[in-house]
């Protein structure tokens, strides 16, 4: 599923509205009986609530209102409308709901990086993500030809893993709005999740085609093709994502990883170090940086202080919470001759996994890992094969 290290942008749609039904006013002079209030009447009251920003109170008035109209067996067009105007509520307010979700993971994330303990929200957040899914849920079943809830639905569902129900809804979209790019790249997304690599890169082609300046598609996608060993068209996608948004250190680590499996180091290193000072909170960053100066088969490139700096800027912004992070450490300190405390950090990084799953095949690389540091050698990447040391 789609991870903050590797942050893959599932993308809501936008906010739509809703188009007034006009219903038969009373007449003039006509004095209204003392009732109940019509179908139209709570419909009217209803559509009133839409037109300033709702916020969640305004939306559950108007399902409720919505609903009470319904119970009272209106007309087919009436009824029409209501299920309408109750959906688009209930999309809206499915959209609070993510969109609150979403503000206290980014407040999560941002606690972590600074001092002091982060506060945990999650299940917050979590509890908020479900209910903007129950929401989409009862939007798309009153009125299932709208594409807008379907995508959000989508987005839902994938955000909780449930990679199936996320494609059909995606699927479902691109045909009820082909021009729609979001869902386009959405459903590249799930399908690369899902391993479905030549397939993804043809929902990104298409996202790509309808917005040519999105840089998010170009980066997936190039990402699409290194994983499927199409490394030209890989570099040349990165290459635009990075033009394209020049300013972010997501695109540069992206490429630098690219650049450093294929063995090109400068290239690689010139990456890290532009995405640290770009974005000199971005763990990531400090980590990939840490690793080249650690692990680099060429003595050139590797500088032992500073691979152990960068690997402990890394931890500290980021937590001791990711095995790579700690597999980044204990080659710097390997690296430094610190073998010792490389294999103690490396150890616990292979009892973090291990927790999570008893036998992942990152564990059985750190474990060959860590016999290299016992017998007091350092790692090394090894240097691709047909790669040059350096450039292209």
């Amino acid at each position: 599923m789609p991870t903050d290290a590797n942050a893959r942008r599932i993308q809501r749609t936008s906010l739509f509205l809703v188009s007034l039904f006009f219903f038969v006013p009373v007449l003039p002079g006509q004095q209204a009986p003392l009732v109940l209030p019509t179908p139209e009447k709570l419909l009217r009251d209803a559509y009133a609530k839409t037109r300033a920003a709702p916020r969640e109170a305004d939306l559950t008035d108007i399902i409720r209102m919505c609903r009470q109209a319904r119970q009272a067996e209106p007309a087919e067009a009436v009824a029409r409308y209501a299920d309408e105007l109750s959906a688009w509520a209930y999309n809206r307010r499915g959209e609070l709901y993510a969109a609150h979700a979403a503000g206290l993971a980014r407040q999560n994330q941002q606690r972590s990086a600074g001092s002091g303990e982060p506060r945990d929200e999650s299940a917050t957040a979590a509890e908020l993500d479900e209910r903007a899914l129950a929401d989409f849920q009862a939007a798309v079943e009153l009125d299932p030809a709208n594409w807008k809830p379907l995508h959000n639905r989508g987005v839902s569902r994938a955000l909780a893993g449930q990679w199936d129900e996320a494609l059909e809804d995606f699927s479902r979209v691109v045909q009820l709005k082909p021009d729609h790019a979001n869902a386009w790249f959405n459903r590249g997304e799930v399908r690369a999740e899902r391993g479905e690599r030549e397939l993804a890169v043809a929902d990104y082609t298409q996202a790509i085609e309808l917005k040519p300046e999105d840089a998010d598609a170009h980066r997936r996608r190039g990402l699409a093709f290194f994983q499927l060993r199409k490394f030209r068209e890989a570099l040349a996608d990165l290459d635009r994502a990075v033009q394209l948004v020049p300013r972010q250190a997501e695109p540069l680590l992206d490429r630098g990883d690219a650049h450093r499996s294929l063995g090109q180091w400068q290239l690689a290193a010139e990456d890290y170090r532009q995405a640290v000072a770009l974005d000199p909170r971005r763990g990531r960053a400090y980590q990939s940086a840490a690793w080249i100066l650690a692990t680099c088969p060429l003595d050139r490139y590797r500088n032992a202080e500073l691979a152990v700096q960068a690997a402990e800027k890394a931890l500290e912004l980021d937590g001791r919470d990711d095995f790579r992070y700690l597999d980044t450490a204990a080659a710097a300190y390997a690296n430094a001759g610190q073998f010792e405390k490389a294999c103690e950090i490396l150890a616990q990084a292979i009892g973090m996994i291990q927790a999570d799953n008893p036998a992942p095949a990152q564990a059985e690389m750190l474990r060959r890992r860590l016999e290299i540091y016992r017998r007091h050698q350092p790692y090394r990447e090894p240097q691709p094969s047909g790669t040059a040391a350096s450039g292209f």
